[in-house]
């Protein structure tokens, strides 16, 4: 008998509020409440497999979202800090996601109504969620749509890494947002929509997630981002620089370099040093 999977197990008997299942090794009880129709001795049904809250094998006749080897994109339903977060995937009992698995800052859980893609694997007799890695996704999803550059597109938070956060769609797209590419903190399962910056030579996507009309930022505070974006957040240019530096660098008066960089400063997007300017990651 597989706990989390399905199963063809024997009617063996029946009570007064559940059948009695049996593979001819280990018998498990179907609530009468989950029955598709009264059942008969020796009838064969088709059911779920799954752990109570003391870790009894329990049939069930709906509809499992993830199984030991189906994955998923699951709702967060709710969060507990002692014990990571619940997410529903068709039974009565939800899912853990123990805290083991998730980030040690508890700002980046996720919140109820985010989605995380995973399956399911048993520990101590017990179903827990797991969260399928990068590199795996491309065995449970093949992509249907290619994303072209400019493209906004639906998905959630997959992982956050060192550099910055890997995004997937429901269909299995890829996205990277390097951290210069965002202006706040991310929480794993939080929905998103990248812009698509490029393809990249493994088939995924770089993307980012600043909304310029939200920077309210003209022509020349663009150029000053760009620059700083493909200079991994540092430039030696600052309000003091040379002209003939800055028209070299970028192209513009220095008047118009210190308008677009004040505009940056007090929207709050870059760090002003004696030496150099920073991007900075809200």
């Amino acid at each position: 008998m597989i706990l989390g999977d399905y199963n063809q197990l024997k009617v063996l008997r029946e009570t007064d509020i559940a059948y009695l299942l049996t593979d001819d090794h280990e018998e498990v009880f179907l609530h009468k409440k989950e029955a598709l129709k009264p059942y008969e001795p020796g009838e064969v049904v088709d059911v779920f497999i799954y752990a109570d809250n003391v870790g009894r094998k329990t049939a069930s006749t709906k509809e499992a979202m993830v199984s030991i080897s189906k994955a998923a994109f699951l709702e967060v339903v709710s969060v507990n800090p002692t014990y990571g977060v619940f997410l529903h995937y068709g039974l009565v009992k939800d899912l853990l996601l123990s805290k083991d698995d998730l980030p040690l800052l508890l700002d980046e859980w996720p919140l109820v109504g985010d989605k995380l893609f995973v399956s399911m694997k048993e520990k101590k007799s017990h179903l827990f969620a797991k969260i399928i890695g990068r590199k795996q996704i491309k065995d449970y999803l093949v992509p249907v749509n290619t994303l072209h550059e400019s493209d906004f597109t639906d998905s959630n938070v997959a992982f956050l890494t060192e550099d910055g956060l890997v995004c997937t769609t429901f269909d299995g797209n890829i996205i990277f947002v390097h951290y210069n590419n965002t202006r706040k903190k991310y929480r794993l399962g939080e929905a998103v929509q990248p812009k698509i910056l490029k393809q990249n030579d493994n088939l995924e996507y770089t993307g980012t997630l600043i909304e310029q009309k939200e920077l309210m930022m003209g022509k020349d505070s663009q150029i000053i981002i760009d620059y700083l974006t493909n200079h991994h957040g540092v430039m030696r240019f600052t309000d003091k620089s040379t002209p003939e530096d800055i028209s070299y660098a970028f192209q513009m008066s220095k008047s118009a370099f210190k308008r677009a960089l004040g505009t940056l400063y007090k929207s709050g997007v870059v760090e002003l040093q004696p030496d150099k300017t920073v991007l900075k990651n809200l």
